[in-house]
C-alpha cells in the first residue's frame, strides 16, 4: 500500500481532478450537470470517476437532498479539501507561466480544456 501522500498525488495528477476541484471550490454546492457544462471537453464517465476519487480521499463530499420527491445531489469541499485548495493555489503561483495573472486550470491554454496538443498528448488517462 502506498503512503497517503503518494496516493493523493496520484489522484490529483489525473488530467481533470485539479479542474474539478477548482470548480467545486468556486461553486460550492455545484451539481454534476453544472460541472459538465463548465468543462465542455470532459466525458461524463471521466467526471464521475474524478468525483468518486475526490470523495474517497475526503477532499469533497456529496450531499443528497430531496425536494418534492426529486433527488438532488451536489458537491461541496470538505475542510481537508479547503486546506488542499489553499496549498494548490500556492503551487500554481510558483509553477504557472505567469505568476502575475494566475488562471483557473480550465482557463489555462495548457490545461485540459486548452488547445495545447503537446500537453494533451502527455497527460493521458
Amino acid at each position: 500500500m502506498a503512503c497517503n501522500t503518494l496516493d493523493l498525488l496520484n489522484v490529483l495528477g489525473k488530467k481533470w481532478d485539479a479542474t474539478v476541484l477548482e470548480e467545486i471550490n468556486k461553486n460550492d454546492g455545484v451539481n454534476f450537470d453544472k460541472l459538465l457544462s463548465l468543462n465542455p471537453k470532459i466525458y461524463p464517465k471521466t467526471l464521475s470517476t474524478a468525483l468518486n476519487d475526490l470523495i474517497k480521499r475526503g477532499i469533497i463530499k456529496k450531499i443528497i437532498s430531496y425536494n418534492n420527491n426529486m433527488k438532488r445531489s451536489e458537491y461541496r469541499m470538505t475542510e481537508t479539501g479547503k486546506s488542499l485548495i489553499s496549498a494548490f493555489e500556492s503551487f500554481k503561483t510558483v509553477n504557472c507561466n505567469s505568476s502575475e495573472n494566475i488562471k483557473e486550470c480550465r482557463e489555462c491554454e495548457n490545461g485540459p480544456n486548452g488547445n495545447n496538443q503537446e500537453v494533451s498528448n502527455y497527460i493521458k488517462i
